[in-house]
């Protein structure tokens, strides 16, 4: 402030001198360019202080920072990431089974029960240099005129089908329980399995298709009474108080060729 009415008052008797001597226009002249000097250095009179840099050159600063700074190194897939996952298809001719009393007869009188797929789902995540994968499979029970609730095995095969060769890498049949209670001619039943584990490659989700469907005859394996089905086809599912063996009509359908799989199958 003292700087500024300093340069102020110089100003002033630049301008008051040129009027007090007036002389010759030589040096009238000269004095006009004093009081421009003067007037030019109240202008800058003001402290910006010797550290302010201006906008240009902060931005020069800035894009050269960006240049010299270390870019982060790409990050290294973590076991727990998620896994864009291949395609899941219920194989064609498979999303029911029916099963019949014991007879010679095939008719809708003689239905005990049928089996339908409602929805499917899959999981993937990377596990070290393999995926795991998880199936999930959503479907129904219905009671036919030959039926009575109890609890009834639907058998789920699920298989990962390596698509170069159309072979399955993981091959696996379940035994779902399928309970109807006392009083009710339908139910829900549903299948998520245990991790299946596959080689993980570099354009995953097209290497490899998942089928679901039933297979009631998968590799030739007796389909088994109500009593003795759950989710091991050696372990017994409880609530079932059929014993009767029975008839299934189905389409059994092409789930690859296990015994040229190396994969796992059950």
């Amino acid at each position: 402030m003292q700087r500024h009415v300093r340069a102020t008052a110089e100003r002033a008797g630049v301008i008051a001198s040129c009027k007090e001597f007036g002389g010759t226009a030589v040096r009238r002249a000269w004095c006009s360019i004093l009081a421009i000097l003067a007037i030019g250095m109240a202008g800058c009179s003001r402290n910006t202080g010797s550290f302010d840099v201006d906008e240009p050159a902060q931005a020069k600063w800035n894009n050269l920072m960006a240049l010299v700074e270390f870019k982060p190194l790409p990050r290294q897939p973590e076991p727990t990431d998620p896994l864009l996952c291949p395609e899941i298809h219920i194989l064609d001719g498979t999303s029911a089974d029916r099963i019949y009393a014991p007879g010679p007869e095939q008719s809708n009188e003689t239905v005990r029960y049928q089996f339908s797929i409602e929805n499917v789902a899959r999981g993937c995540q990377i596990n070290g240099k393999q995926a795991a994968m998880k199936i999930g499979v959503e479907g129904r029970i219905l009671l036919g005129p030959a039926g009575s609730p109890g609890t009834y095995p639907a058998p789920i095969r699920v298989a990962i089908i390596d698509s170069s060769d159309g072979n399955p890498v993981v091959s696996k049949l379940y035994q779902v329980p399928a309970s109807v209670p006392d009083g009710q001619t339908e139910a829900p039943f549903t299948l998520v399995t245990d991790p299946l584990s596959i080689p993980t490659t570099a354009n995953f989700a097209e290497s490899y298709t998942i089928k679901v469907g039933f297979d009631s005859a998968g590799n030739g394996k007796k389909q088994p009474s109500a009593e003795t089905a759950s989710t091991d086809s050696s372990a017994a599912a409880p609530g079932s108080t059929d014993s009767t063996p029975a008839r299934h009509h189905h389409h059994h359908r092409n789930f690859g060729n296990p015994d040229n799989s190396g994969g796992s199958t059950d």
